[in-house]
């Protein structure tokens, strides 16, 4: 499942990388727009990695919860 969302994400770099590529020529601004174009995806795949995370365990926990036990009464 993160592998489609990792493979947006990176046809979305690399359509930023070529745009910098392609349209901006001066080095000095070129260098820095391509490490924040690398840090945001690397940001967006880490999200989203983490939200694949949470919504497996929730969905685990939801599946294994057993109502029984938890608010058994003595």
């Amino acid at each position: 499942m993160t592998h489609i969302f990792n493979t947006a994400v990176d046809t979305i770099h690399s359509a930023k990388t070529q745009f910098v590529k392609t349209f901006v020529t001066n080095e000095e601004l070129a260098k820095p727009l391509q490490t924040y174009i690398d840090a945001q995806a690397s940001f967006a795949k880490k999200v989203g990695q983490e939200t694949f995370n949470f919504f497996t365990t929730l969905g685990t926990a939801a599946y294994t919860f057993d109502a029984k036990k938890a608010f058994a009464t003595k």
